[in-house]
């Protein structure tokens, strides 16, 4: 036998009846990691449920979005009646400024006519106030008329101021009629008191009442200051009863 033989290599045979075999670990890192998440997540869960807003249930999400589609429908609403009304506005505008500028072309129009006709009037007063008596105030003409089966009488005053610049003139004129009563007997009666306001010229007109039966032959028309109580003025007219 030599001393120096060769090395044999066992040889691993594994065996019908050996159960144990070597298993693996985790990292210890991994497993910190995931002991970390959790306990994160945890937390997160934890504060809120405790101091995070409340969370909403199925029938409150179903009520808010309800009043949200109520009220976005109304701002709709509001605003096609708001529209609405602008343009109805619109319309008036347009129409209201069509209906000014038609007025304003009838006013033209009749200043225009009326221009010819004020230059008449001013060529008649001054050919009707010609040879007048202005104390400041001048009857340019008067009439007087019965009407027939009544005791009324219509009457007619033209005043003038001879100057037409002349501030306005307050005045009144006061006629009384003289005639006689159905018994024969001759009589006077104040019968008409009229109040005036004066430019240039003035026309007063209107009916008087007679004392019942009283035939008027003749008015004298006298002219005051507003508050004054000595005439002005004052001319007398014939009256012809028919």
């Amino acid at each position: 036998m030599a001393i120096f033989g060769r090395s044999q290599k066992k040889v691993f045979r594994p065996s019908l009846y050996e159960s144990r075999r070597r298993t693996r670990r985790l990292p210890r890192w991994f497993v910190l990691l995931l002991v970390g998440i959790v306990l994160g997540a945890g937390g997160v869960l934890i504060l809120q449920a405790s101091y995070g807003p409340k969370r909403l249930t199925v029938s409150e999400s179903q009520k808010l979005t309800d009043e949200l589609a109520t009220t976005t429908h109304e701002r709709r609403q509001l605003q096609a009646d708001l529209e609405e009304v602008e343009r109805a506005r619109e319309t008036e505008n347009a129409q209201a400024t069509q209906t000014t500028q038609e007025l304003q072309a009838r006013v033209d129009e009749l200043e225009i006519r009326l221009k010819p006709l004020q230059d008449e009037i001013k060529l008649l007063t001054r050919a009707i106030s010609a040879g007048m008596k202005f104390d400041p105030i001048g009857i340019a003409a008067a009439s007087f008329e019965p009407v027939n089966n009544k005791d009324i009488v219509k009457y007619q005053v033209l005043l003038l101021q001879e100057n037409e610049k002349k501030p306005s003139y307050d005045g009144r004129i006061e006629v009384t009629f003289e005639g006689v009563y159905p018994n024969g007997r001759a009589g006077a009666v104040k019968a008409l008191v009229v109040p005036f306001t004066l430019d240039h010229y003035e026309q007063l007109n209107g009916d008087v009442e007679m004392p019942k039966g009283f035939k008027p032959s003749r008015a004298t028309l006298r002219v005051y200051q507003a508050q004054g109580d000595k005439a002005l003025t004052y001319r007398t007219y014939n009256i012809a009863n028919k």
